[in-house]
């Protein structure tokens, strides 16, 4: 009875660590799939991270944590204090957030991928995109430039 009750608690041990290796592998795969063009795009810098500097753009690639599947891409406008964060998610679809300053007033907005927002009940986040809107295209055709999003 004794060595039964061993080998089923082994049994159950070695069903939990392949279960673990498998999801290793699984995540290891889709989130190297994932950002492999986004980090050929933006090579390592000297202090190791992925970061370049172009045309007056900051451009940023920070792969998802060990067994998380969320980094992003960050594309930033120092001079206007203008800020796209992109979430690439596993599926290939995207979510956006922009965070821009307008008369002092810094905005923190999410985005689908149509650059409008997620919340379209809300009035005064929608009047705001409108005016925001240039802004919002200009930092969104630059990271397509580099990422291409479409």
């Amino acid at each position: 009875m004794r060595k039964l009750i061993a080998k089923t608690w082994m049994i159950i041990g070695l069903i939990i660590v392949l279960l673990f290796g498998v999801w290793n592998a699984v995540w290891f795969i889709l989130t190297n799939n994932r950002y492999d063009d986004f980090l050929k795009a933006v090579p390592k810098s000297k202090f190791g991270n992925h970061i370049i500097k172009k045309d007056g753009y900051v451009y940023n690639v920070k792969r998802p944590d060990y067994l998380s599947f969320t980094g992003n891409l960050g594309i930033n406008n120092p001079e206007a204090r203008e800020t796209l964060i992109i979430w690439p998610l596993i599926d290939g679809s995207y979510e956006f957030g922009v965070r821009l300053q307008k008369d002092g007033i810094i905005y923190e907005l999410s985005l689908d991928e149509q650059m409008q927002p997620v919340d379209q009940n809300d009035k005064q986040t929608n009047i705001l995109i409108q005016e925001l809107k240039p802004e919002i295209t200009a930092l969104y055709e630059k990271a397509n430039s580099m990422w291409k999003l479409d």
